[in-house]
């Protein structure tokens, strides 16, 4: 009853406020602003295709609304060297040493997770649920126009980028720690990928009575000092150089934390000059990625590695460079890494290279969406048709790409 009343408010609101700016797309990075438009069209419409989806999101922020907003200053104490602002996290595929007393030094097991790092003595999972709210609410709030899930996603950005209490510092100096080995990692800069879905929930917030001028300078500014850090320190200089999925990544965070604080240049050099080098160094001319096959989660890790390429292309597309068309000479391209994957995203499907390990498909299922609409081919969503279909129906995808 709670998601059946909700949904009716929304589209009390959004009959109200929202017809007259239908056709207006928002200002977004990663997602498509000709998709959004659409999405907003068809739930006004009270599309029966999209409202299971609809309201599942609505659910969702009604439950964000609930939570309370995170920071990380609520752990329960510092890393070591460092206080209570510093984001902290353990590097997820390290576990304690069985061979010592203490646990130290902790030793790696390649896809095996181990459940002290989403613990809440570290911020992984803070980070994870700030991220994912403020997106599911500002989605909300771009459908239905509801100030109350602006101001609510306004107040958990505030909380992480901007008040001088709460605000995390804008480095990365203690994440992926190894207990007995390493304060800090620099495969951890992998962790603030969700730091992308901020930024786009930002720019969705733009328009909302919540979003100030100065939230909106303060979130720059800390975005802005992240990017400083990510190409001045040494971390940065190493994860850029990592030979797989952690390098593609560390270009998707610059390049969109580029495009967001104004920094077009950059993003733009970032998508022209180091995204086909990425391309042609990890995608084989079948469309596999070798680096990610040695992996005991090769299947994930190999569609984990197409969506950070998918939104360099994406990217690409409001700088004007054209990533997802481009080709090597060999034909190497990132339609050909799509092609080769697209068959596999059932998890019932055998995995032909090696061990698969642990797969959900629906995080995923945004790529099948965008090639639809980016190569105007909707046989690439044929292949979702292998998913559960109750999963499927209520799936955000089917909203917004």
């Amino acid at each position: 009853m709670t998601c059946v009343r909700s949904t009716l408010i929304s589209f009390l609101i959004l009959l109200i406020a929202g017809v007259a700016h239908a056709g207006r797309g928002p200002d977004t990075i990663i997602f498509s602003p000709k998709a959004l438009v659409k999405a907003k069209q068809r739930v006004h419409a009270r599309d029966a295709r999209v409202m299971p989806a609809f309201e599942k999101l609505i659910a969702q922020a009604d439950r964000a609304m609930r939570a309370p907003a995170e920071a990380v200053v609520l752990k329960p104490g510092p890393p070591p060297g460092g206080d209570k602002h510093d984001y902290w996290s353990l590097s997820p595929d390290w576990w304690p040493n069985p061979n010592s007393a203490s646990g130290k030094p902790y030793t790696w097991r390649d896809g095996q997770l181990n459940p002290e790092a989403m613990s809440e003595k570290y911020d992984r999972n803070r980070m994870k649920r700030m991220s994912t709210d403020a997106l599911t609410l500002a989605l909300a709030y771009y459908l239905t126009g509801s100030e109350e899930y602006a101001g609510k996603g306004t107040a958990l950005i505030w909380s992480w980028c901007c008040d001088s209490v709460t605000k995390t510092r804008p480095t990365l100096e203690f994440a992926h720690s190894r207990p007995g080995e390493t304060s800090g990692h620099y495969s951890g800069i992998i962790e603030t990928r969700d730091l992308i879905k901020v930024a786009e929930a930002a720019r969705l917030l733009e328009p909302s009575q919540a979003w100030s001028k100065v939230v909106s300078k303060k979130t720059i500014k800390w975005f802005t000092q992240y990017a400083k850090w990510l190409q001045k320190n040494q971390f940065g200089h190493l994860e850029s150089r990592a030979p797989n999925h952690h390098s593609i990544w560390y270009a998707a965070q610059l390049a969109v934390f580029a495009h967001f604080t104004g920094q077009t240049h950059l993003a733009r050099s970032l998508i022209g000059a180091a995204t086909p080098r990425l391309i042609g160094f990890q995608v084989a001319p079948n469309g596999t990625m070798p680096a990610e096959l040695k992996r005991s989660r090769s299947r994930y890790y190999s569609f984990f590695t197409l969506e950070a390429l998918f939104i360099l292309a994406a990217v690409g597309e409001r700088v004007n460079v054209d990533i997802w068309n481009w080709k090597d000479d060999s034909g190497t391209s990132l339609k050909t890494a799509m092609d080769m994957l697209a068959p596999y995203i059932s998890s019932d499907t055998p995995w032909p290279h090696g061990k698969t390990g642990e797969f959900d498909p629906f995080l995923f299922t945004p790529l099948f969406h965008r090639a639809a609409l980016v190569y105007k081919d909707t046989s690439y969503l044929d292949y979702l048709t292998a998913l559960p279909p109750g999963k499927l129906l209520t799936d955000r995808a089917q909203l917004f790409y």
